[in-house]
């Protein structure tokens, strides 16, 4: 059991190197991910009732959000458009694999995009992030949510526009209703409850914690947990709709 899932990580990580030097890290994905998560912060925080912490976390939280998404949704998409796709079909990879490889790819672009967010927007915040390493384990883990949920709309998609339009339809109430802009104990019950079954909001949480204290709290460890769940769920769904798609 252990060798077959050193096999599939292996195979999944040479999936994600050919995407990361087709796909990411150029400039204009790098814009994408940071524009609308800044330009939306620059809009609320003119108020000046945002707290410093959680314009770090928050807009951290959407730099990964809006940019793995982003490009995550057309990685499999524009693949099968191209035809490309079908090489990694016709190879000795499961459908989960291939998920995977490509998930990776989006995780460690959402690692750099936050990392070149929270770190430098602390400093201009004059915010003291109290715990590094639990800051980057929640980035870690969201970033992987994230990349995951972006596939879902890749492999549900017939063409680009349309995996863009899904995304969208995911990322924008999740933009409002996770936290993001406003403490959360300030948002009504009934969209508290909503907003714990998006993946954002433990994000946004997680990074809260780790910025505000240097130990680890239940909650911190609540959104870990949470993370994970969310990252197994979507990338199931994405193999099994994937599998549907090509049925």
């Amino acid at each position: 059991m252990a060798n077959s899932w050193a096999d599939t990580l292996i195979k999944a990580f040479y999936i994600a190197l050919k995407d990361v030097k087709v796909y990411y890290f150029k400039a204009p994905n790098f814009t994408f991910g940071l524009l609308i998560p800044v330009s939306l912060f620059l809009a609320f925080s003119m108020a000046g009732n945002i707290s410093p912490i959680l314009i770090v976390a928050g807009l951290s939280s959407l730099a990964m959000l809006f940019g793995t998404t982003s490009i995550e949704a057309v990685a499999v998409v524009l693949e099968r458009q191209t035809g490309t796709f079908d090489r990694l079909l016709v190879a000795p990879l499961s459908l989960f694999t291939i998920i995977l490889g490509k998930t990776i790819a989006g995780f460690f672009f959402g690692l750099i995009l936050a990392g070149v967010t929270i770190f430098p927007l602390a400093a201009f915040s004059h915010v003291t992030v109290m715990n590094p390493l639990l800051a980057i384990l929640a980035i870690a883990f969201a970033s992987m949510a994230f990349s995951a949920l972006g596939i879902i709309t890749s492999v549900y998609a017939k063409w680009v526009p349309d995996a863009q339009m899904y995304a969208n339809f995911l990322r924008f109430p999740m933009t409002f209703l996770s936290g993001t802009f406003a403490a959360l104990e300030t948002y009504p019950v009934a969209l508290q409850v909503v907003s714990r079954f998006l993946p954002l909001t433990y994000s946004v949480e997680a990074l809260r914690n780790s910025i505000s204290s240097s130990a680890i709290t239940n909650i911190y460890l609540i959104d870990i947990a949470a993370l994970s769940v969310f990252t197994i769920l979507f990338l199931s769904i994405a193999t099994v709709v994937l599998k549907k798609s090509l049925a």
